[in-house]
C-alpha cells in the first residue's frame, strides 16, 4: 500500500499521536482516609503539571518527580485500585522525561499484570504507536492486536485490529493482514468506524492475492457507501481495475468514469484516468487510450504522471505514430530522475521510436544511451536490445564488420525469444559477410540448434554450407545441402541446395552423384529461371558425356544452349559436336563445326573431330565446307607440323570448290613432305589440275610429265591422261588429245560411271575437232548406250 493510501486510511493522529489517558475511578475523600490515593493523586498532579509546562527544564523536573512519586506509590500500594492507572502514568512520565526504554518496560509490565482493561489497551496502543512511527511494523502489529484484545469498548477493539492489519500489510505479511481485516468486519458489536476502511484494504489485498471475485463485491460496498471521497475514490479505482482485468470493460467504466466528474474526487482523477487508459491498453484499444489521455487536463505527480504519459506514449507507438510518442517519452525523462526506472524505460522507448523513424544516426543515439545506463545496468535486456538496434542499423548500412562486432557484445539470453532468434541469425550472417567463415559456421550452428523450427533455418543451412565450402570442408557443406534437400518443401533453398551440392560433386569428380542432383533439380523445378535450368542442363549434359551416356546428353546440351546462349552457347555447342562425333553422325557433326566457326567456339573442338567432319563433308561432295574444316587444322606458319593428309585434302577440296589459286599452296605443302610415289603422283595430278584451271598450261604439262614419270596406276593414271589430253586440246592438238582419251577409255572398265563416260565424251570432242565425224558419232553412240543418264559438264 502506498504512503498516499496510508494517509487516506488513517485520520490525523490515529497512530502517530497517543490517545487521551483513561479516566481513573473517583474516590470520595470525605468518606474514608486513603494514603494510597494521596500518593496516586500527587503523582498524577505532577504528570499533569509537566504536560502543561512550557519551560523544558521545569517539565523534565516535574516528570522526574512524577516518576519518583508514582514508582514509590506502586511499590507501597501495588494492589491499590488506582495502581493500573498509576502504572500507565508512570510509563507516560518516562516518555516525557526521554527515558524511552524505561517507558516501554513500564508499559510491558502493565500488560503483564493487567492483560485486559482500558489501561492495558492504552499501554498496548502506546507501544504499538511508537514502533509504528519508527517503521518497526513487525513489532507494532502484535501490540495493536493486544490493544484490540485488551479493549473494553468496540471502537477501540476495531481501531486496534485495523491498525494491526495495516501494520502486517506494511510488513508484507498479507495473510495476517487479511485475517485481521476479516476480524474487523466480523465484529458484530457496536458501530464500526473502520468498517469501510477495512473493506477497502481487504479488497485490495484480496485482489493482490488473486481473489478478485471476492474482492470486487467488497470494494463495491465501499463505492456505494456514504463514506467520504477519500474512501470511495480509491475503492472505485481499485474496483474498476479489477473489473477490467476480469474482462468486464463496461463494469470497469461504471466505476472509473464517475471519479472523473464527481466533486471531491479531484485528487483521484489522475488515478482513474490511468486506470481507464491501462484497461484499454491491455485490450489493445490504443486509439481509446489516446482519447482518454486527451480528455482530461488533470495531471498526476511523480511516478503516477510518468505512468500516465507512458501509457499514452506506448499507444502512440502501437499506432506507428512515433513522432508523437517521442515527445511524451521526452516529457517522462524530464519529469523523472535520470537513473529512475521510468526515465530508463522512456529513454529506451524513445530510442526505439527513433530507430523506427530514421536509421542513419541510431548508432550515435545508442552509444549515448549506453553511456548513461550501461554502467549500472549491464545485464538489463533493454541495454542489449539497444545494442541489437545498433547492430541491425550497421548491417542495413552494409557495415558488416562493424555490425558483427556489435552483435558480439550482445548476450542473447537477455533478449526476447523473437529478438534472440533474430540476433543469432543476423550475427551469423554478418560474420559470413565479413569473411570469417569459421565464426560464421559456429554462429549458424548455434542458431540452428536453438531454433530448429525457425523459418530462417533453410537460409542458415545455405549460408553455413557456403562457409564450409570456403574453408574446404566440402563433405560438411554437402551434409547441410542434403538436410535441405531431404525436406518436403520445394522452395528456393531446396533448389539452391541441389545446384550447389551438384557443383561440389562436380569438383570432387563424383559424376554419378552430380548427374543425379542436376536431374533432380530439373525434374522438381521445371519453372525455375532460364539461367538456372540452363546451368543444370549444361552440366548434366557434360556429366553424361563424361560417363559415356552420349545420346542422352544431346537433348540437355541443346536445352542449355537454347535457354542461355550467351553463357552456355559455345560450351554446349562443343558438347554437341563431341556427342555427334562420338555417335559418328556426319551431318550434325558438320553442322556443329560450322556453328563453331560462326559463333567462335571452334577452337574448343579437338583436331581429330574437325578432321573427321572435313572428310565427311569431302565424301559428301560438300567441298567448300570440307575446305573450311581442313583449313581450321592446317598451320600455314609451320606447314610441316600439319599432317600431309590435311594438306592433300584441303587442296583437293579447294580445287573441287573452284578455287585453284588457293589450292596450290596446300598441294605444294603435301608434295613437300610426301615420299610415297603413288601419293606423290596423286599430288602432282592435283597440282596440274589447279595450274590448268589457272591457264598455266605449260606448268600444268610439266606437272603431268612429272606425274607420269612416277608410273601412276589406276585412277590417277586415268585422270592424268585425261588432264594431259585437255592440255593438248587447249593447244589445238586434237590428234594427240584423242590418243590420251582413247587410252583411258580402253583401260577403264564399263562399270566406271565417273571417268569412262567423261573420257568417251572427251573423245567425241577431239574427233569432232579433227573433222572425224563418223568416229565421233561412234563414240557418242557408245556413250549413250553405256551411260544414258550421264550428262556432260556445264561449259
Amino acid at each position: 500500500m502506498t504512503i498516499r493510501s496510508v494517509l487516506c486510511l488513517l485520520a490525523a493522529g490515529t497512530v502517530l499521536a497517543q490517545n487521551a489517558p483513561p479516566r481513573a475511578g473517583v474516590v470520595d475523600p470525605t468518606l474514608q482516609s486513603d494514603p494510597g490515593q494521596d500518593w496516586y493523586q500527587h503523582g498524577r498532579n505532577l504528570y499533569e503539571a509537566a504536560k502543561r509546562g512550557s519551560d523544558n527544564d521545569q517539565r523534565l523536573e516535574d516528570f522526574a518527580q512524577a516518576i519518583d512519586v508514582l514508582s514509590r506509590y506502586l511499590q507501597r500500594y501495588p494492589d491499590h485500585p488506582n495502581s493500573e492507572a498509576a502504572a500507565w502514568y508512570l510509563g507516560e512520565s518516562y516518555y516525557g522525561a526521554g527515558r524511552i526504554d524505561d517507558a516501554k518496560r513500564s508499559f510491558h509490565a502493565l500488560l503483564q499484570r493487567q492483560p485486559k482493561g482500558r489501561y492495558a489497551a492504552a499501554a498496548a496502543y502506546r507501544l504499538a504507536a511508537d514502533y509504528f512511527n519508527n517503521r518497526q511494523y513487525a513489532l507494532a502489529a502484535p501490540l495493536f492486536e493486544r490493544m484490540a484484545a485488551a479493549a473494553t469498548v468496540s471502537s477501540e477493539r476495531h481501531r486496534g485490529m485495523f491498525h494491526a492489519a495495516f501494520s502486517y500489510e506494511l510488513h508484507g505479511r498479507t495473510r495476517e493482514a487479511i485475517s485481521c481485516h476479516r476480524k474487523v468486519l466480523a465484529d458484530p458489536t457496536g458501530s464500526n468506524p473502520f468498517l469501510h476502511r477495512s473493506q477497502l484494504s481487504l479488497g485490495r489485498l484480496l485482489a493482490r492475492t488473486g481473489k478478485s471475485d471476492e474482492a470486487l463485491p467488497m470494494l463495491d460496498q465501499v463505492v456505494m457507501s456514504r463514506s467520504g471521497p477519500e474512501l470511495r475514490g480509491p475503492a472505485a479505482i481499485e474496483a474498476g481495475t479489477i473489473a477490467a482485468k476480469q474482462g468486464k470493460p463496461e463494469l470497469s467504466d461504471r466505476y472509473l468514469i464517475p471519479v472523473l466528474t464527481t466533486p471531491g474526487m479531484e485528487a483521484y482523477r489522475p488515478d482513474a484516468q490511468i486506470a481507464l487508459m491501462a484497461a484499454r491498453f491491455d485490450r489493445k484499444k490504443h486509439r481509446e487510450v489516446i482519447d482518454i489521455f486527451r480528455r482530461s487536463s488533470e495531471k498526476a505527480q511523480g511516478e503516477r504522471e510518468a505512468s500516465r504519459l507512458m501509457l499514452a506514449a506506448k499507444s502512440y507507438m502501437a499506432l506507428q505514430r512515433n513522432v508523437e510518442a517521442l515527445e511524451l517519452f521526452r516529457e517522462i525523462e524530464k519529469l523523472m530522475l535520470a537513473n529512475s526506472s521510468h526515465a530508463f524505460e522512456a529513454n529506451f522507448l524513445r530510442l526505439l521510436c527513433f530507430y523506427r523513424i530514421e536509421g542513419r544516426h541510431v548508432p550515435e543515439q545508442v552509444d549515448a544511451f549506453l553511456d548513461l545506463y550501461r554502467p549500472k545496468r549491464p545485464r538489463d535486456p533493454k541495454i542489449h536490445t539497444a545494442l541489437l538496434m545498433k547492430a541491425e542499423t550497421l548491417m542495413d548500412a552494409k557495415q558488416v564488420v562493424e555490425a558483427a562486432k556489435v552483435y558480439g557484445e550482445i548476450d542473447a539470453s537477455l533478449l526476447t525469444a523473437e529478438n534472440r532468434s533474430g540476433l543469432l541469425f543476423k550475427r551469423a550472417w554478418c560474420l559470413a559477410a565479413s569473411e570469417d567463415p569459421q565464426a560464421a559456421i559456429r554462429a549458424f550452428g548455434e542458431f540452428i540448434k536453438a531454433y530448429p523450427d525457425d523459418p530462417r533455418v533453410p537460409q542458415a543451412l545455405v549460408q553455413r554450407a557456403k562457409a564450409h565450402r570456403d574453408i574446404g570442408e566440402h563433405n560438411k557443406a554437402l551434409a547441410d545441402y542434403d538436410q535441405l534437400i531431404a525436406g518436403d518443401a520445394k522452395n528456393e533453398f531446396h533448389a539452391l541446395a541441389l545446384l550447389e551440392s551438384a557443383d561440389i560433386c562436380k569438383q570432387q569428380n563424383s559424376l554419378p552423384d552430380m548427374i543425379s542432383r542436376y536431374r533432380n533439380f530439373l525434374e522438381k523445378f521445371p519453372s525455375a529461371t532460364p539461367t538456372r535450368r540452363a546451368k543444370a542442363s549444361y552440366w548434366l549434359a557434360w556429366g553424361l558425356i563424361k560417363t559415356e551416356r552420349v545420346k542422352e546428353a544431346l537433348t540437355h546440351a541443346e536445352t542449355a544452349r537454347t535457354l542461355d546462349a550467351k553463357t552456355y552457347g559455345k560450351n554446349a555447342g562443343a558438347l554437341l559436336a563431341l556427342g555427334h562425333w562420338t555417335l559418328q553422325a556426319p551431318d550434325p557433326t558438320c553442322a556443329e563445326v560450322d556453328r563453331g566457326i560462326e559463333e567462335d567456339f571452334v577452337a574448343n573442338l579437338p583436331d581429330p573431330l574437325i578432321s573427321w567432319a572435313a572428310m565427311q563433308a569431302f565424301n559428301a561432295n560438300r567441298f567448300e565446307q570440307a575446305a573450311r574444316f581442313f583449313a581450321l587444322i592446317a598451320d600455314t606458319d609451320e606447314p610441316r607440323s600439319t599432317p600431309k593428309e590435311t594438306w592433300r585434302y584441303l587442296g583437293k577440296s579447294l580445287i573441287a570448290a573452284g578455287k585453284p589459286e588457293a589450292a596450290l599452296a596446300p598441294v605444294e605443302h603435301a608434295l613437300a613432305v610426301e615420299d610415297n610415289p603413288a601419293w606423290k603422283a596423286d599430288g602432282l595430278l592435283d597440282k596440274a589440275t589447279a595450274l590448268l584451271a589457272l591457264g598455266r598450261d605449260a606448268e600444268a604439262m610439266t606437272s603431268v610429265e612429272e606425274c607420269q614419270l612416277l608410273r601412276p596406276e589406276g585412277r590417277v593414271n586415268s585422270e592424268i591422261r585425261l588432264l594431259k589430253g585437255d592440255i593438248f586440246m587447249k593447244r589445238g592438238q586434237a590428234e594427240e588429245a584423242a590418243k590420251d582419251y582413247v587410252s583411258v577409255v580402253e583401260f577403264l572398265d564399263d562399270n566406271d560411271t565417273v571417268l569412262k563416260p567423261k573420257a568417251l565424251w572427251k573423245i567425241e570432242q577431239a574427233l569432232e575437232k579433227k573433222k572425224d565425224r563418223e568416229g565421233a558419232k561412234d563414240y557418242r553412240q557408245r556413250r549413250l548406250e553405256l551411260y544414258p543418264d550421264w550428262r556432260p559438264p556445264a561449259p
